[in-house]
């Protein structure tokens, strides 16, 4: 994932709080979208969270590569295996 994308997912849940009557209604629609903000960050945040716990595994991978039977190549098949999309 990237900043952009992170960026965009954001914005795009605050336009669908700023169009959703409920957050106009609300007491404070400042902090309604406030809350939206804070749960669209926590979703990216554990997606980036997954992404670095694919990474360390693929480095603890690469680490226990037994070198006498194993190629660089064999590393790199690891570094470069691409697991589902975020």
């Amino acid at each position: 994932m990237n900043k952009d994308h992170a960026y965009h997912q954001i914005a795009l849940a605050c336009l669908k709080a700023l169009r959703t009557p409920a957050a106009a209604a609300a007491h404070d629609p400042a902090q309604a979208l406030y809350e939206v903000i804070d749960q669209a960050f926590s979703q990216q945040t554990a997606l980036l969270l997954a992404e670095l716990d694919d990474c360390q595994h693929r480095l603890s991978s690469i680490a226990a590569l037994d070198p006498q039977r194993h190629t660089l190549a064999d590393a790199q098949a690891i570094a470069r295996h691409t697991g589902p999309s975020h």
